[in-house]
């Protein structure tokens, strides 16, 4: 009975149950109940398939004592000798394979390689679904590093799957082929357990066969795996969703201890926050196959609703008290910055068409050209730029804006508390007024109508 006590010891010791072990083996939990209660004995494939799980040696697991016996590291370092060792004997095995196999077993394995292939590019359709639906439709519409986002995605998306099919499609050939053929040097082991335990069997087979490990089966592995990759690929968005709701929770807190109402968007952005926990929890579960508690996750659930319900409440009194003024603040202050420009017969304004251009008539300028802009200082301070490039009028803004967030967030602030919220938008609006002679005014807008029609506008 060195066996059944040697399989119960190293399964706890390993801290298994026999369910795991059983999963483990591809068989149910009553065989491995029966092997350790010592009613039957396993079949040479299932021990060694328990000396490789537990690292033992054969005639260690049959007949001997495991509690005297140094159990090895699993996970010592490889040296070299172990990579050539076992680079060598997944070459003798692929040998064996193709010397014993039949017409009819080359014939399907021929198969099994084809259905890989085809499984594996099916899987690029889900794949592209979901680099277009989370880098196109989703990172690459954020400002300024949406196209690195979508190109890193895409990039990281095209590495896993590539790693993965390969890693899948040599797993499947492995379990299903390579693992079932014995080398020589396996054979003698098997044949020395074999005598020592009296039960001598048929040895000369190269390829053991398993009715239990059906290619259905393999398949039906593979598909779950397809499933919890995709899934996986799925999650970045939850993910994304929820960095970036935190930071704007932040932002939220930061603004309701400066006095701001905006209580009701930061009950909301909670609410989201837990929401895409959960959107992010429940299928990372299903992945490391860890069960989920989803009296926990209806429960939170509820909770974001009543927060939900409550945020709804607050901004709803919150924004029936403000009133919106569409124009810019009181206090926001007007700059002027004049030009005079030399005027020529091919002068146009189509370099500037931000904005309508007011024309006034100086029938003193008739070889110049008075360009002045007014502008808004406020919130974000600009410095305006006007030339003439390649005959045409330019107006720009020119270096780098200097911004002041903490200036900005008080000025603000301070608008909301009043109740007042202003069209900043009309700040970044300009008036420009060109005077000169008419003669240079109806010089320039027939410039600018030749421009427009010889290019189709």
């Amino acid at each position: 009975m060195f066996f059944a006590s040697n399989l119960q010891k190293l399964r706890k010791k390993e801290n298994m149950s026999q369910e795991a072990l059983a999963e483990k083996l591809d068989i149910t939990r009553q065989s491995v109940s029966k092997w350790e209660s010592g009613a039957s004995y396993p079949e040479m494939d299932k021990l060694i398939s328990i000396c490789n799980i537990f690292n033992v040696d054969m005639d260690t697991l049959v007949n001997g004592d495991v509690d005297d016996v140094k159990i090895k590291d699993k996970d010592a370092t490889i040296n070299t000798k172990d990579i050539l060792d076992k680079f060598n004997t997944l070459m003798k095995k692929i040998v064996c394979l193709f010397e014993s196999m039949s017409f009819k077993e080359i014939i399907e394995f021929l198969i099994t390689v084809f259905l890989l292939i085809i499984v594996i590019l099916v899987g690029t359709i889900p794949k592209d679904i979901i680099e277009n639906l989370i880098g196109t439709n989703l990172l690459e519409n954020i400002t300024y590093v949406g196209d690195a986002l979508n190109t890193i995605f895409r990039l990281i998306v095209d590495i896993l799957y590539s790693v993965f099919s390969i890693v899948i499609f040599v797993y499947v050939l492995k379990i299903k082929y390579l693992d079932r053929i014995k080398i020589k040097e396996d054979i003698d082991k098997e044949i020395v357990a074999k005598v020592k335990e009296k039960r001598v069997e048929e040895v000369e087979k190269v390829i053991i066969k398993d009715s239990d490990n059906s290619f259905t089966r393999f398949l039906a592995k593979i598909i779950i795996y397809i499933i919890k990759f995709f899934i996986i690929c799925f999650l970045t968005a939850p993910l994304i969703c929820i960095v970036i709701l935190a930071v704007m929770l932040g932002f939220f807190v930061l603004f309701v201890i400066k006095g701001l109402p905006l209580l009701g968007i930061l009950l909301w952005t909670v609410a989201a926050l837990i929401i895409s926990s959960l959107c992010f929890e429940v299928p990372f579960n299903f992945v490391i196959n860890h069960k989920n508690n989803y009296k926990r996750v209806m429960i939170s659930l509820l909770i974001s609703l009543i927060i939900i319900i409550i945020g709804s409440i607050v901004f709803a009194f919150d924004f029936f008290s403000i009133t919106y003024v569409n124009d810019i603040p009181k206090d926001a202050k007007i700059k002027e910055v004049k030009e005079i420009l030399p005027m020529n017969n091919s002068l146009s304004t189509i370099g500037y068409y931000h904005h309508d251009i007011e024309y006034v008539v100086d029938e003193s300028l008739t070889d110049k050209v008075a360009v002045e802009v007014s502008y808004y200082d406020y919130l974000i301070e600009k410095t305006i730029e006007i030339e003439v490039h390649n005959n045409n009028l330019l107006i720009y803004e020119d270096g780098p804006k200097e911004f002041s967030f903490k200036e900005s967030l008080d000025i603000i602030s301070n608008d909301i508390k009043n109740n007042k919220i202003y069209n900043y938008d009309k700040l970044n609006e300009y008036k420009v007024t060109i005077k000169t002679s008419s003669n240079n005014i109806d010089i320039i807008n027939k410039n600018n109508l030749s421009y427009f029609n010889q290019n189709n506008f």
